[in-house]
């Protein structure tokens, strides 16, 4: 009986603990507890490729631009000559269909339809001739054939010359024209796409941040897509925390915070509420507060006003405090 008794005396102690705990504190100040967090990206090449030199290390503060990491990409760096000189054979191939028959060659055509011409006058002038002496019985049939068919053949190859002196005069085809054209934008696309790949040579930083982790070393193969360093963006820092339910009424987005941690005692750190989750869920285990953990939570996050700017890092566990009726931003 008394141990049941000692039983029941514990258990009302931890529920009335745990009422106290949801409820705050008596001055209405709204308690939170979490973790300092920014927003990460993991660095890494489109392409593999082989690392030569890492040029930062863990908590190194990098702009944006700033060359992290260069890589020896092999092959897909010697891709851009080949690309390169592709490109000037379809661009020459296109301009010479594009400019048509060169002037000589049209010259050339323009002289042998003059000949062509010349043929077929005397050729007109042979069968004049032997039509008259076949008049005058001088002549022979044979021969009047034989003038007859060499004027049809003097015809014939003035008509294909000038048809050449024409086709000389418009150029090359227009389909074929459009063929080299295209064969030349596709020659740009090739070579653009070729030096996009060759600039993964040098991984840059996207943005100003911090480096957090350096995975890669001199010397390591990074397949494409293998993240090479993680950065934290410099542009927030905030405190990822949790709201007890019966509390969520208090606390609105955009209200005045503080923020304190253990490596500076004493010292606040003004904040605001940045996000409210609008799902619930239950408490995690790694964040502990100050009601029950079978009560529902809003995840919520409190940025700091001057971010990165304070003497903070990721990761420290962090005490929130947001006083009742705190002006919203």
């Amino acid at each position: 009986m008394r141990a049941r008794a000692f039983l029941a005396l514990l258990a009302a102690g931890v529920g009335a603990a745990a009422l106290t705990a949801c409820r705050g504190n008596d001055d209405g100040v709204i308690h939170l507890q979490g973790r300092l967090e920014a927003p990460l990206v993991d660095v890494g090449p489109k392409v593999a490729g082989r690392v030569l030199e890492v040029r930062v290390r863990e908590g190194d503060r990098v702009k944006a631009g700033d060359v992290l990491v260069r890589l020896d990409l092999g092959e897909t760096a010697i891709a851009v000559d080949r690309d390169r000189e592709g490109l000037r054979s379809a661009e020459a191939k296109y301009q010479d269909m594009a400019e048509g028959s060169r002037p000589p060659e049209i010259q050339a055509a323009q002289a042998d339809v003059a000949d062509k011409k010349a043929a077929v006058d005397l050729a007109k002038r042979e069968l004049d001739r032997q039509q008259t002496l076949l008049d005058k019985k001088i002549g022979s049939r044979q021969d009047f054939d034989v003038a007859k068919t060499a004027l049809d053949r003097a015809q014939a190859a003035l008509q294909s010359s000038e048809e050449r002196l024409r086709l000389a005069n418009e150029g090359f085809r227009k389909f074929q024209t459009e063929q080299a054209r295209f064969d030349r934008d596709r020659a740009k696309s090739v070579l653009a796409q070729s030096e996009t790949l060759a600039r993964e040579s040098e991984l840059r930083a996207p943005a100003d941040a911090v480096v957090l982790h350096r995975i890669a070393e001199p010397g390591l193969l990074l397949s494409a897509g293998q993240p090479a360093l993680t950065l934290a963006f410099a542009d927030r820092l905030y405190v990822r925390t949790f709201i007890p339910e019966p509390k969520l009424g208090k606390v609105r987005t955009g209200m005045a915070a503080t923020v304190a941690v253990d490596a500076f005692p004493g010292r606040l750190f003004p904040a605001h509420v940045a996000e409210i989750s609008p799902d619930p869920e239950f408490t995690p285990k790694p964040v502990e507060t100050r009601a029950e953990r079978v009560n529902l939570v809003y995840a919520a996050k409190i940025d700091l006003d001057l971010g990165w700017k304070e003497p903070l890092v990721p990761g420290q566990p962090a005490d929130v405090a947001i006083p009742p009726g705190a002006a919203a931003r």
